[in-house]
C-alpha cells in the first residue's frame, strides 16, 4: 500500500475524534498553498454534490471548528539556528552594502573604477566568511547533515570564483587572470591531498607505487611541485641512468618557472616566460634523443607528461585534468590554462578557452553549482544569476545585489536565441523590477520567511525591492504575528553576531551593534518597530490594521492606556470610547483605588495625536476627536474626583464633581453613580456644596424619575444597576448565597437615599442660612 505525504498541524484544529463528524457533513477541510513562501491557508468548503446527492441530510456546521468562514494561517519548515546566524550575518553585510551604494553615487564614483571593484571586492570576502563560518559550524555538529554540508561548500566556491572574476582585489578587470584563477582552484578543489604525500614519502623507492607519477603531473599542473619537491629531487637516485640525468634539468626548469605575480608589468613577465620556454625546449631535445623503448612502461610515459605540461600542450593538459585522483574537470583546466597554455591569459578570454575546452571536457549543466561556474566564466551573466539561484537562493539574492553595484553590461556575453537551455521566465517589465529585485524578493519571502524572528531582516530585503517589494512588505507585514508580552527568555543576538574583530576596518561598530539589536526585539518594543517601518515605508493601511490588532491585545491585559494609544493611531475612536467604557468598568469590578491607577497610565490626547504616525494624513473628523476627547476627559476628571475625596480634599471633590456634571461630560448612563457619590459628600458634617449645587443635583435626580417614567431608566442607571449587582454578588459569595438580580426598581429605590440626602443637604443649608 502506497503511502500518502501528510503534514500535521499544530496545535490542532480538530479534535482527535472530530474527524468522523466532519466526514459526515458537508464540509470538509480544503488547503491553498501560498505560490511565494512556506504557508498553507486552511479554510472550510462544502461538497455541493454530496449534500445534493444524500436523502435526509440536514445543514450542518463544521464540528469544533467556531466559524465556517474563518481562514487558519500554519507554516511549514524551520530554520536551524546556525543558518540563522549566516542570514543575519549576511544581513548586517548586505544593509551596509546598500549604504555604501548610496553614498559612491552620490560622491560620483564610477561603477567600473578600480575604488568601486575594491571596495565590492571587500563585502565579496565578507560574504564568503559568513559562509565559511556556517561550513564550520554544519562541520561541528554532532550529528553532521552532510547534504547541507556539501551544498554550502559549493555555494563557497562558486562565490569564490565570483570574487576570482569580477571583484577582484587590485581593482582591475584588465590584467592578467591565471595566478587568481589557479588560487582558487587550489583552494576549493585540493590535490594532490597530503595524505598522497605522507604515502610517497615513507617509500624508499616511490616510483614504484601506483599512481606516483599521476602525484607528480597533478603537483605540477596545480603549480605545486615545491611541495614536491623531495620527490622531484629522489629521482636522482632512480636506477635508470638517464632519469637520473634528466632529472636535475628537469628540477632546474621548474625552479625557474616565472610566476606573474613576481614581476611589476606584464612585459617584464612575458620576457622572463619566453626566456624559460628556451630552458624547455632544452629539455624536450633530450627527450627526443632518447630511444622510443627508453623507459616505456616505467618513468617514460610520467616524465613526457611533466615535459608537456612545461610546454603548454593542451591534450597533456586535458588528459590530466579529466583523469586521475583529484582532477576536477573543465575547471581545473580553465584555472591552469593560464599557467601553463597561454600565459597572456586574461578575462576576455575566458568564454572562447571554456568552448574549447568543453570539446574535451564538457559540463554538467544538471549540477546547478557547475552550470552556474561555467556561465560565470563564459560571462553569460544573466544565466550566472539564475543557475546561482537555482543553486541556493541566498546565493543568487546577493550576487545579484552585487553585480547590480557594477557595470556588469560590458562583460555580458549575449545568450542565442535559440538557445534552448535558457529561458528567462521574469516575465516582469523592466521599469518595475530587475532581475535582482526578483532574485531577493524570492530569497526574502521562501527563506526569510521560514524564521518569524526574522521579520526585520525580511523587511529590509523586499524594502530594498523598489516600490513592488515595498507592497510586498506590506502583505507580509499583514500576516506578522504580533504579541505586547516582552519575551526575556529569547536572545536572537546571539544567533545574529558578529565578529567585530573581523569587520572593525570595515564597518562601523556601533552601526553593527544598532542590527543587531533588532534580533532582541520583543513585545512592544517590536510592535513600535513596526510601527516605524510602516511609517519609514509609507504603510498607512497596514499600519492601522497593525495598531487595531495591538490595541485590542492590550486590551485584553487591561494595558488601556497604550490601548489607547495605538487605537489613536489606527483613527479607531469607537475602540476609544469602548476603552473609557472598560475603564468604568474596571471601577465598578475593582474599585477606586485600581480605577485611578488604570486612569493615571491614559496618556494626554494631545500628546498621543501629535506623536501620531497617521495625524498628518487627516481623516480624523472633529465631531469624532469632541467625542473620544470628551470621554477620555471624563475619566480624568471622575480619577481626580476619586483622588480628592481619598485624600481628603472634600472641597475639591465637590467642585470637581458639579464641573463634570455641568460641562456635560457625566456619561448619561453613569449619572446614578455621580448622584451616588455627591450623595456622599452631602452627608458629610462640613456642607461642601453650595446651594444652588445642592438644587441642580436634585435637578439631575428629578430628570432620572422622569425618564424612568418614560421607560428609559437603564440608560440613566445602567451604572447603578451594575454596581448594585457587582456588591449583591460580593454579598452573595460570602453568605453562600444567590441572589435575585438587580431591578430598575431596585436602583430607582437606591436613588431616593440621594434624594433623601440632597432634601437633608437643603434643609441644612437653610437652617444656616437663617441663622445668619
Amino acid at each position: 500500500m502506497t503511502e500518502v505525504p501528510y503534514t500535521t498541524i499544530r496545535p490542532a484544529l480538530l479534535a482527535a475524534d472530530s474527524f468522523t463528524q466532519l466526514s459526515s457533513s458537508d464540509f470538509a477541510l480544503g488547503v491553498t498553498l501560498s505560490p511565494r513562501g512556506n504557508e498553507l491557508a486552511i479554510h472550510t468548503q462544502i461538497f455541493s454534490e454530496r449534500s445534493s446527492k444524500t436523502p435526509g441530510r440536514s445543514e450542518a456546521k463544521p464540528p469544533s471548528l467556531s466559524n465556517k468562514d474563518a481562514v487558519w494561517m500554519a507554516k511549514w519548515g524551520s530554520t536551524p539556528t546556525s543558518a540563522v546566524k549566516l542570514y543575519g550575518d549576511s544581513y548586517v553585510t548586505f544593509k551596509h552594502l546598500q549604504v555604501s551604494a548610496r553614498q559612491r553615487q552620490d560622491e560620483g564614483i564610477p561603477f567600473e573604477s578600480s575604488q568601486n571593484i575594491e571596495l565590492l571586492h571587500g563585502y565579496t570576502e565578507m560574504y564568503m566568511e559568513n559562509v565559511q563560518a556556517y561550513i564550520d559550524q554544519l562541520g561541528m555538529e554532532e550529528n553532521v547533515d552532510l547534504d547541507s554540508y556539501e551544498h554550502w561548500t559549493t555555494v563557497y566556491v562558486t562565490l569564490g570564483l565570483f570574487q576570482t572574476l569580477l571583484t577582484p582585489q587590485s581593482g582591475l578587470m584588465t590584467g592578467l587572470v591565471g595566478e587568481e584563477l589557479l588560487l582558487w582552484l587550489n583552494v576549493n578543489f585540493v590535490a594532490p591531498t597530503s595524505e598522497q604525500a605522507r604515502q610517497y614519502a615513507h617509500k624508499e623507492k616511490p616510483w614504484l607505487e601506483d599512481g606516483f607519477w599521476d602525484y607528480l603531473t597533478r603537483a605540477t599542473v596545480r603549480g605545486l611541485w615545491k611541495g614536491a619537491s623531495h620527490f622531484f629531487s629522489i629521482l636522482s637516485s632512480h636506477p635508470s641512468p638517464i632519469l637520473r640525468r634528466i632529472a636535475p634539468q628537469l628540477v632546474k626548469t621548474l625552479e625557474s618557472h616565472p610566476r606573474s605575480t613576481s614581476y611589476g608589468t606584464e612585459q617584464e613577465f612575458f620576457s622572463a616566460h619566453s626566456r624559460w620556454s628556451d630552458s624547455v625546449r632544452l629539455l624536450r631535445r633530450e627527450l627526443q634523443l632518447l630511444n622510443k623503448t627508453e623507459g616505456q612502461g616505467d618513468w617514460r610515459e610520467g616524465l613526457e607528461d611533466l615535459v608537456g605540461i612545461l610546454e603548454g600542450k593542451q591534450d597533456v593538459i586535458m588528459d590530466i585534468c579529466s583523469e586521475g585522483e583529484g582532477a576536477a574537470g573543465w575547471r581545473e583546466a580553465v584555472a591552469v590554462w593560464g599557467i601553463w597554455v597561454r600565459p597572456d591569459f586574461k578575462r576576455q578570454d575566458l568564454p572562447d578557452t571554456l568552448a574549447l575546452i568543453n570539446d574535451t571536457l564538457p559540463i554538467d549543466g544538471s549540477y546547478a553549482d557547475e552550470a552556474a561556474q561555467a556561465a560565470l566564466v563564459s560571462q553569460q551573466l544573466k544565466r550566472f544569476l539564475h543557475n546561482s539561484a537555482r543553486q541556493n537562493p541566498w546565493l543568487g539574492a546577493h550576487i545579484a545585489d552585487l553585480m547590480e553595484n557594477m557595470d556588469m553590461t560590458v562583460y555580458d556575453t549575449p545568450i542565442a536565441d535559440d538557445d534552448e537551455d535558457f529561458q528567462d521566465d521574469t516575465n516582469i517589465p523592466a521599469d518595475a523590477l530587475t532581475l535582482r529585485d526578483v532574485l531577493i524578493m524570492d530569497y526574502a519571502e521562501q527563506i526569510l520567511h521560514a524564521d518569524p524572528g526574522s521579520w526585520q531582516i525580511e523587511f529590509d530585503y523586499l524594502a530594498a525591492c523598489g516600490p513592488v517589494g515595498k507592497a510586498r512588505l506590506g502583505a507580509v507585514l499583514s500576516r506578522l504575528a504580533v504579541d505586547v508580552e516582552e519575551d526575556n527568555s529569547v536572545d536572537r543576538s546571539k544567533e545574529i553576531s558578529v565578529l567585530l574583530d573581523t569587520r572593525e576596518d570595515r564597518m562601523d561598530e556601533e552601526g553593527i551593534e544598532e542590527e543587531k539589536s533588532l534580533a532582541r526585539l520583543t513585545g512592544m518594543q517590536r510592535v513600535q518597530k513596526l510601527v516605524e517601518v510602516c511609517k519609514d515605508y509609507a504603510l498607512w493601511e497596514e499600519m492601522e490594521t497593525l495598531c487595531k490588532v495591538v490595541a485590542r491585545l492590550l486590551i485584553q491585559r487591561r494595558r488601556y492606556g497604550d490601548a489607547i494609544s495605538y487605537s489613536i493611531y489606527a483613527k479607531d475612536f469607537n475602540t476609544v470610547s469602548r476603552i473609557s467604557d472598560l475603564l468604568l468598568e474596571e471601577y465598578i469590578v475593582r474599585g477606586r483605588d485600581e480605577f485611578i491607577e488604570l486612569v493615571n497610565s491614559v496618556p494626554d490626547v494631545s500628546d498621543v495625536l501629535l506623536d501620531s504616525p497617521t495625524f498628518h494624513l487627516g481623516g480624523m473628523s472633529s465631531l469624532a476627536m469632541t467625542s473620544f476627547r470628551n470621554r477620555l476627559a471624563f475619566l480624568e476628571r471622575y480619577a481626580a474626583f476619586h483622588k480628592d475625596f481619598r485624600d481628603g480634599k472634600k472641597k475639591d471633590a465637590a467642585s470637581g464633581l458639579m464641573n463634570m456634571l455641568n460641562s456635560d461630560l457625566v456619561p448619561k448612563w453613569w449619572w446614578g453613580v455621580i448622584l451616588i457619590d455627591a450623595a456622599g459628600l452631602c452627608n458629610e458634617d462640613e456642607m461642601w456644596f453650595e446651594e444652588s449645587d445642592a438644587y441642580d443635583l436634585l435637578r439631575h435626580v428629578e430628570e432620572i424619575y422622569i425618564r424612568a417614567d418614560q421607560g428609559c431608566a437603564p440608560d440613566y442607571l445602567g451604572a447603578l444597576e451594575k454596581m448594585m449587582q457587582q456588591d449583591m454578588q460580593k454579598e452573595d459569595d460570602r453568605r453562600s448565597d444567590t441572589g435575585d438580580g438587580v431591578t430598575v426598581e431596585a436602583a430607582l429605590k437606591q436613588l431616593e437615599v440621594v434624594r433623601l440626602a440632597l432634601a437633608r443637604y437643603l434643609a441644612r443649608s437653610f437652617t444656616m442660612r437663617g441663622g445668619r
